[in-house]
């Protein structure tokens, strides 16, 4: 039960912060935003390459 209330709650705050996250693109060149948005996609497809290598072993 311990466990349960520790992930939940970590959980909440987690998805608190980024619910108070705000993006301001106004300030932001095109080039900017197109090397964001291609580093984040590549750091996901690490990640998720990351999880199938771990369920495979």
């Amino acid at each position: 039960m311990g466990w349960l209330l520790a992930v939940g709650s970590i959980t909440a705050l987690i998805f608190g912060k980024i619910a108070s996250i705000k993006f301001t693109f106004h300030t932001m060149s095109a080039f900017d935003l197109i090397a964001i948005l291609i580093l984040s996609i590549g750091g996901l497809g690490l990640f998720l390459r990351l999880l199938r290598e771990v369920r495979s072993v």
